[in-house]
């Protein structure tokens, strides 16, 4: 199985593991040396130390997904449109897991469950900035049962401990497993959910894949070209060779407060969430806690990834596309750099409004010719400036939703002499950054041969 164990040893082999082997602490220690190696590969610290001075039982791996050509090979993609076009072949034909029974299942080795359950004592859970109220779970994957359309939804939610056996966790709006939770809550019932922590690679990356409507565990089977193994337990599916999965009930009608917290483009706002009660804590022997810092590469490479495949579909439509990348200038989620091999003018227009439409918290969307690597971000910017003429290819949409993680439109205005937040309509901005008058205006330079 391409589960965490095989990733740290395909990262060992190829020179992308970075091992931590002095005492660490999970409160800012762990954080601070992810974010110096941020974008280098996996890191594993083998001593962290937990909030009791007491080192851990576990060890900890962060970065799984902090560098492009480490996924790559992971992958065994070529180059990065390959990994694009993977993505939407696990997600137009999955494969369906495979049920295994308990003692087939390395996760269901160790079981502490009852009075016994104390998250936060038993899991070195990190605090990752000042500005955070507690640690958090970054690397959660909660894998929930759709029982009207009978499939599977898996999805990262970060979660803060409350208690011994209870965790707030944080829902978006409309999304899938926010209509599950608003679903129990109206059939006044509680919603079963098992938390995959350190789990297989499909899962990692299907978590994050924008295919609210499939069943998510079988994306990830046919991402990694492998099944996941799953124990069954009426509507809950256990990850078999997950390291860590926590299983219990998210209690809709208990709220608690929830952040602030540190998302890719800012810090994220208080609000009331769910209540997940944790009744069993499972894990494999020696197990391997996973997490993912916020505000790091690999944010943004996990949200950004599978959103390239969407965009790549949609545009596909309409015109010969090279390439798409979710930028670093955008925090891989609010802009897309789309390589295009156009055939008439216009055609870069209706490209980015076919990426707008696959992925509506776009702000910005380039479009270039097929001469540019939309990988390279410098190349990009470039383009723009070499290529675009600000008052014809520069073109405004107002008063169009965005991502609610973008606060750029809030602004202080003074009423009655107090200063009040004002939130403005969001917009989006298309930069047509492809060539219209002679090419050999723009001609590369090069040698003879």
């Amino acid at each position: 199985m391409f589960d965490i164990r095989r990733i740290i040893e395909v990262a060992d082999k190829n020179g992308f593991i970075n091992v931590v082997k002095e005492p660490v602490s999970v409160i800012y220690g762990v954080s601070y040396h992810l974010k110096l190696l941020d974008g280098r590969g996996p890191i594993l610290f083998e001593r962290p130390v937990m909030p009791d001075g007491k080192e851990s039982k576990f060890r900890v791996l962060g970065g799984v997904a902090n560098n492009r050509a480490f996924i790559k090979l992971l992958l065994g993609a070529s180059t990065e449109r390959e990994i694009s076009k993977k993505i939407l072949e696990a997600i137009r034909s999955g494969i369906k897991p495979v049920e295994v029974e308990r003692t087939a299942a390395p996760v269901m080795r160790n079981s502490i469950e009852g009075d016994n359950v104390d998250v936060g004592s038993l899991l070195p859970i990190l605090k990752h900035y000042t500005g955070e109220p507690s640690r958090y779970i970054t690397a959660g994957i909660v894998i929930a049962y759709d029982d009207e359309n009978r499939i599977f939804s898996a999805s990262y939610h970060r979660m803060m401990p409350v208690s011994k056996n209870s965790l707030v966790l944080r829902i978006v709006e409309g999304r899938k497993l926010h209509r599950l939770v608003k679903r129990a809550e109206k059939e006044r019932r509680e919603l079963k959910v098992a938390v995959s922590i350190g789990s297989e690679l499909g899962l990692i990356i299907a978590a994050a894949t924008p295919a609210e409507d499939r069943d998510r565990v079988e994306i990830a089977g046919s991402i990694q070209g492998e099944p996941i193994s799953i124990v069954r337990e009426e509507e809950l599916a256990i990850p078999a060779f997950s390291e860590i999965v926590l299983v219990g009930r998210i209690v809709p009608w208990e709220l608690r407060e929830e952040g602030p917290f540190y998302e890719i483009i800012g810090k994220d706002i208080i609000r009331n969430q769910p209540i997940l009660i944790v009744d069993r804590i499972l894990h494999r022997n020696e197990a391997i806690y996973q997490a993912i810092l916020p505000a790091s590469k690999e944010h943004e490479i996990l949200m950004g990834l599978p959103v390239e495949a969407v965009i790549l579909e949609s545009v596909e439509k309409y015109c010969d596309v090279i390439g798409v990348s979710m930028t670093p200038g955008g925090f891989g989620w609010l802009e897309a750099a789309v390589s295009i091999r156009k055939s008439f003018e216009g055609q870069p227009v209706m490209a980015a409004i076919a990426a707008i439409n696959a992925h509506r918290s776009l702000k910005r969307v380039i479009v270039v010719d097929d001469d540019v690597d939309v990988y390279n971000y410098e190349e990009v910017m470039r383009a723009v400036n070499q290529r675009a003429h600000v008052p014809d290819d520069y073109i405004f949409i107002k008063g169009a939703r965005g991502s609610t993680l973008d606060h750029s439109n809030v602004r202080y205005m003074e009423m009655d002499g107090n200063k009040v937040a004002v939130v403005f309509p969001q917009s989006k901005l298309i930069i047509d950054a492809t060539i219209k008058g002679p090419r050999e205006l723009y001609e590369k330079p090069s040698f003879p041969e």
